[in-house]
């Protein structure tokens, strides 16, 4: 199904995600850089915090390898985009890919000792889970979207596939 509409729907939505991770994690630095902190509900509050591993602050250090998984990932997500025949699937791919490209910017843009050395900047304090941005709100989201979205696309298939098998037993029988 690739083509110029799988093309722009893909860009589309990787622009408009990662702008909205980077225009969040701006607001971030800006509004908390002073060591503010934001309280939204009980447990739940805007505190700035610098991550130099992957998820959920794990993996320390390991940034340039981290950044180098990342870049593979984005590439197989481009492939899978380009052979996709849903354009479903197509948007949610884009969305998670977008996640991953506004944390890889981060590791690109702020590197200071070396390539894909910079942290990524989150700010989404959940105080008894986890640090967390926009981008990595993307990338889960899409990761679980795409998990049923696929579950229910090969529940739908053995249904096609059952209904076709019972139209050939009745067209045989018929004969």
């Amino acid at each position: 199904m690739s083509g110029p509409r799988t093309l722009v729907t893909t860009l589309a939505v990787v622009v408009v995600t990662v702008a909205l991770d980077q225009v969040t994690k701006a607001w971030a630095e800006s509004a908390l850089g002073d060591g503010d902190t934001i309280e939204i509900v009980p447990t739940l509050e805007f505190d700035l915090a610098y991550n130099s591993g992957f998820s959920f602050s794990t993996g320390a250090g390991f940034g340039p390898s981290i950044g180098i998984v990342v870049l593979g990932l984005i590439g197989f997500l481009v492939w899978q985009i380009a052979v996709s025949e849903s354009m479903g699937r197509v948007w949610i791919l884009a969305t998670i890919m977008g996640g991953a490209i506004g944390n890889l910017a981060d590791r690109l843009l702020r590197a200071e000792d070396g390539f894909l050395s910079g942290e990524v900047i989150d700010f989404i304090d959940v105080s008894w889970y986890a640090v967390f941005n926009v981008a990595d709100m993307f990338v889960v989201c899409g990761a679980f979207t795409f998990a049923g979205f696929e579950l229910v696309m090969h529940r739908r298939a053995e249904q096609d596939a059952e209904t076709g098998a019972d139209l050939a037993d009745a067209e045989a029988s018929a004969d």
